[in-house]
């Protein structure tokens, strides 16, 4: 079966499952539940699910807010309890990241992305020593794809302020958050216990190459040459043919070296700043086991305007590679790793182009202006450093 065929499968499927939650409105009530939408949450749901831990609290009011919307859903959950629940200071307000549609649910319901960020949250998220948010509850139901998350509240917690491709890093929050990815990819370094125990963790030459052939990669990164041609830099526009072999031969360095943890999806729009002026990061559902340079490529690249670029960029790799030998007693070399970060700069364009243009199935799941941002960045870095050839 092609994976067109199959996608066109899964969406009928997913298709008529959403359609009878629509009409019958089913209700989450027990643990077990897996509400097929935030506005499936109950009193009885939220009690189950957050006040287990003290006894007697009970959830007695639940109110639904919407937020955002890209490949998940975003809510509000303003939440009351009884004196119990009060006492133990339990969470009144909660993001919840879940799956309602059909658009969403076939990029990470049938992709599986949503399945991997719960099980971040609820197995690795306690292992890091990182800014990222807390997860109170985690369910995905492998029959409906449905899925959802209740994921503290950072605005609340943390007076965080969210960045968007419009937000202007500073050098002090490029450090900030060079030390945070440094943390991340050394706590499992060349360990065998993240695959031993993880199994659930793609290696991310799998993970890369079962997501293009899902989404049908090649062909969009064609498609996208054309329609971000006028922010695609003509050295490498006049190389596009080249481009998609050389992402492929990017992919050897995840084999060859040790792994660790990767976030895999560091653009801007995934990091946040708290009210400490501490950079966090959220959005982990393309989590893989992979060489650190792709999560050092892409954070440089999408998240600097590219003069910054080029005056820090090798700063901030030597401050990377700092931090990581502080934890890993491990200190890789700076032209190899300068090597390695020009090569998956291919990689951080590859999660752009089926941005900008994908299978009429999946949702929009970035602003167009944000998506051309991001071409234009990375494609500039390409350039500057000569990726293609790499």
């Amino acid at each position: 079966m092609g994976s067109s065929t199959a996608t066109a499968l899964a969406a009928l499927k997913i298709g008529s499952r959403v359609a009878f939650e629509r009409l019958a409105r089913p209700k989450a009530r027990r643990l077990g539940d897996v509400p097929c939408s935030p506005y499936a949450i109950t009193t009885e749901w939220l009690t189950a699910v957050l006040c287990g831990k003290v006894p007697g609290a009970i959830v007695t009011y639940v109110e639904v807010k919407p937020a955002s919307a890209g490949t998940h859903e975003r809510h509000q959950l303003r939440v009351s309890y009884n004196e119990e629940g009060r006492r133990a200071a339990l969470p009144t307000s909660i993001f919840t990241k879940s799956l309602p549609s059909v658009v969403t649910r076939m990029i990470g319901g049938f992709n599986g992305t949503a399945r991997v960020e719960g099980n971040f949250y609820t197995q690795l998220r306690p292992e890091l020593q990182i800014e990222a948010p807390l997860c109170y509850h985690s369910a995905y139901d492998r029959r409906t794809f449905a899925a959802i998350h209740l994921l503290e509240d950072m605005v609340a917690t943390k007076s965080a302020t969210f960045c968007s491709h419009k937000t202007y890093v500073s050098r002090a929050m490029a450090d900030d958050m060079i030390d945070l990815l440094a943390s991340l990819h050394s706590r499992f370094y060349a360990d065998p216990a993240i695959a031993e125990h993880y199994r659930w963790l793609a290696s991310y030459p799998r993970w890369f190459t079962i997501g293009a052939e899902k989404m049908s990669t090649e062909y969009y990164t064609h498609r996208a040459f054309d329609a971000a041609a006028h922010v695609i830099p003509a050295e490498v526009l006049a190389r596009r043919e080249e481009v998609w072999p050389a992402t492929i031969r990017a992919l050897a360095v995840h084999e060859s070296e040790p792994q660790g943890l990767i976030h895999s999806d560091v653009h801007i729009g995934n990091w946040y700043q708290t009210g400490a002026d501490q950079m966090g990061l959220c959005d982990w559902q393309c989590l893989s086991r992979g060489h650190w340079s792709r999560d050092f490529a892409y954070a440089v690249t999408a998240s600097l305007t590219p003069e910054n670029r080029r005056n820090w960029e090798r700063d901030l790799l030597a401050r990377y590679i700092e931090r990581f030998a502080e934890q890993t007693g491990v200190k890789p070399d700076f032209d190899l790793s300068f090597l390695r970060y020009r090569q998956q700069i291919l990689h951080a364009l590859a999660m752009w182009t089926i941005t900008l243009c994908h299978s009429p199935l999946l949702p929009n799941m970035q602003p167009e202006d944000t998506t051309l941002t991001m071409i234009e960045r990375i494609t500039t870095a390409m350039a500057d450093l000569d990726s293609i050839d790499s």
